[in-house]
């Protein structure tokens, strides 16, 4: 069985451990004419447009937007291309320290491409990422974007995690969720609920797009006792979050 003693962290990924929402495995659209690396106003008007033409969930039109891009236009991408992105992450203060010398089992759950968060160079210090897969030909080049990791699926992510530290499904002592709010909601009502940690981390300014929205979600989880922890997304030692992560 698990030791209760050791503190399992399941951390989101961007706005989280990065100091924005917009995700940088997108970087390889430059390919069709975008730009990637940052959120624009010519790739998001192009992602409105096909939400519009097409039904689904808001995030998995997101994600089908990019795979649409590779399929229809029966191109590739090779692991190059794709972590390309890796150079414009910019993390949050104190991370790489942090999860470079944490005595806890760190593990990554994400909406983000799987592929592209196990490959980082930061990936070698967690236990385990979870996030959506991408599709592969036989050459072992990129074909398309798998299921989506949505918010729901999140919480099973987080169920095989306690599954695999000898815990049962909903077994969260011990258990921190650190997210920004965005796509978090649903994973921290389920480890609040279980007896775990939800932390609610935001940056130090209000510069980022989706502020106000993840400040709503934190306003409706707050109304229900789910946050345990509100702060800053500084992870340097000795501070709020780093003491609060050390179990």
């Amino acid at each position: 069985m698990e030791e209760r003693s050791i503190t399992i962290n399941i951390f989101d990924f961007d706005g989280t451990l990065t100091t924005q929402t917009w995700p940088k495995f997108w970087v390889w659209v430059k390919k069709f004419g975008y730009r990637g690396e940052k959120r624009n106003d010519n790739l998001e008007k192009a992602i409105n447009e096909y939400k519009k033409r097409n039904i689904g969930n808001e995030l998995e039109l997101f994600f089908r937007f990019f795979n649409d891009l590779l399929v229809n236009n029966n191109e590739t991408l090779n692991y190059e291309e794709l972590m390309e992105g890796e150079r414009y992450i910019q993390y949050n203060k104190g991370v790489v320290e942090f999860i470079e010398t944490s005595t806890a089992k760190n593990y990554i759950v994400s909406g983000g491409l799987k592929e592209f968060l196990q490959n980082l160079k930061i990936a070698k210090n967690f236990v385990g990422i979870y996030g959506t897969p991408v599709k592969h030909n036989k050459e072992g080049l990129i074909t398309g974007i798998g299921e989506v990791m949505t918010d729901d699926k999140k919480v099973l992510a987080i169920q095989d995690i306690l599954k695999r530290n000898g815990r049962q499904a909903n077994d969260c002592q011990g258990v921190n969720y650190i997210g920004d709010g965005y796509s978090d909601e649903v994973a921290m009502r389920f480890v609040h609920s279980h007896g775990g940690k939800a932390i609610f981390v935001h940056q130090s300014n209000q510069n980022d797009k989706f502020y106000h929205y993840n400040h709503k979600i934190y306003q409706a989880l707050n109304a229900d006792g789910m946050v345990d922890f509100c702060c800053v997304a500084d992870y340097t030692k000795g501070g709020i979050l780093s003491n609060i992560l050390k179990g």
